[in-house]
């Protein structure tokens, strides 16, 4: 796709003229692989690391040219949920390098996996004399940038154990992509590390009075994180004795940094709802099942024929687990209210002690009798047999619906 800004000179409609924006020459730029780092740098909104993983919606700036053994990583940013950042900038221009920024990249995430927290402190004083007697001037750095970032001991404990299990987003950015180089990152996505990766084009056009204009895009990204999860099955719940050996096997487990963000989190909250979720979507793998990570949330979501998906629920870091008829969109449409109406009669059967509530506006969700508010996650625990089954039967409904509005 070759994008062509125009640059629209009036507002009003009977005065309204355009102009092409002309790119800048990919093989002789007025900027060089300097301007480039600096602009990211100092402008790290500009990178569009949330559509590689939620988990990066912000970067929080920390230093260019971080010093390793196998050389000078161009910028390095943290996120403040403790992700470390490591990008890599390389024009369009130099060839040479472009066909070594995969590898180098990966040389660098090995090294970031051997530091320790105080080590990334220690890189900061040294670039940054004026903080020299601070106790904690990383974090201190990124409580000040990002306000959402958690208190100190958890920021610290994140960011340890995301170096200790090489969880890292990789950024490759470039003025331009070639395919020569989203072919070389194809070797990123499959490489062992817990780490996200991401190619970005950042397009430069010239306006009509000598500024510039950025035009940010994901090129490629990882999509799921693949690992091995042996699983042992016993034909006894006494573990010290078993009546046959045990079977060994293997599959396959996804996953990305954004779900085990999540998921880490929600175990802080309750074990007990992390084995139940993954359990369901376990159970729900043949259709298949996917959670869609938020903020403080992850949804269930369900493909349909068509395009089409549907969110069954959300499964809060604020304990509670919310419905709302699926999918909301579709709350006006009569027959659609009907099919959320009987999801949630069915979902308030499993739950004795909760109702349908429905709102003026339309909006439906599943409350409890006794709170007045969303169902506790616990509520349903130990029901996944009939969680599973009403969620099917959602699903089922729900491709119907859609599949009757095409014929």
């Amino acid at each position: 796709m070759t994008l062509k800004p125009v640059l629209i000179k009036n507002q009003k409609t009977d005065q309204q003229s355009h102009e092409f924006l002309r790119p800048i020459a990919l093989d002789s730029p007025s900027y060089n692989e300097e301007w480039l780092q600096r602009l990211i740098q100092n402008n790290p909104d500009i990178l569009p690391s949330s559509e590689i993983e939620a988990s990066f919606d912000t970067l929080v700036p920390v230093m260019m040219e971080y010093a390793l053994p196998s050389g000078y990583l161009d910028n390095f940013f943290i996120t403040p949920n403790g992700y470390p950042v490591l990008a890599e900038v390389k024009l369009w221009k130099n060839q040479e390098s472009r066909r070594k920024v995969v590898a180098q990249i990966v040389e660098y995430a090995k090294d970031f996996s051997a530091l320790k927290y105080n080590d990334l402190n220690a890189e900061f004083i040294k670039q940054n004399p004026a903080h020299r007697g601070k106790e904690n001037p990383l974090y201190e750095m990124a409580a000040a940038y990002a306000p959402d970032t958690p208190d100190e001991a958890t920021f610290v404990d994140r960011v340890s154990r995301n170096l200790r299990e090489g969880r890292f987003l990789l950024l490759i950015v470039g003025d331009g992509i070639r395919e020569e180089l989203a072919s070389l990152a194809e070797y990123l996505i499959h490489h062992s590390l817990h780490y996200a990766f991401g190619l970005v084009q950042v397009k430069i056009f010239e306006l009509p009075d000598g500024n510039m204009i950025a035009l940010p895009s994901v090129m490629a990204k990882t999509q799921t994180i693949e690992r091995h999860v042996t699983v042992i099955h016993t034909m006894n719940e006494n573990i010290k004795v078993m009546e046959k050996p045990a079977v060994i096997s293997e599959r396959m487990e996804k996953t990305s940094l954004s779900t085990d963000e999540f998921f880490a989190r929600l175990e802080q909250i309750s074990p007990q709802a992390v084995v139940w979720l993954k359990d369901v979507l376990r159970r729900l793998e043949d259709i298949p099942v996917t959670l869609s990570i938020g903020a403080d949330y992850a949804a269930l979501v369900a493909p349909l024929s068509g395009g089409q998906s549907i969110i069954m629920a959300l499964v809060s870091l604020k304990n509670k687990i919310e419905f709302w008829g699926v999918p909301n969109k579709k709350k006006k449409n009569p027959e659609w209210a009907e099919i959320s109406k009987t999801y949630l009669n069915r979902l308030s059967e499993i739950v004795p002690k909760s109702y349908v509530r429905i709102f003026e506006s339309g909006h439906m969700d599943l409350y409890g009798k006794d709170s007045d508010k969303y169902l506790p996650i616990s509520a349903f625990f130990e029901k996944e047999d009939a969680f599973v089954a009403t969620l099917r039967s959602i699903i089922a409904d729900a491709e119907k619906f859609f599949q009757d509005a095409v014929d």
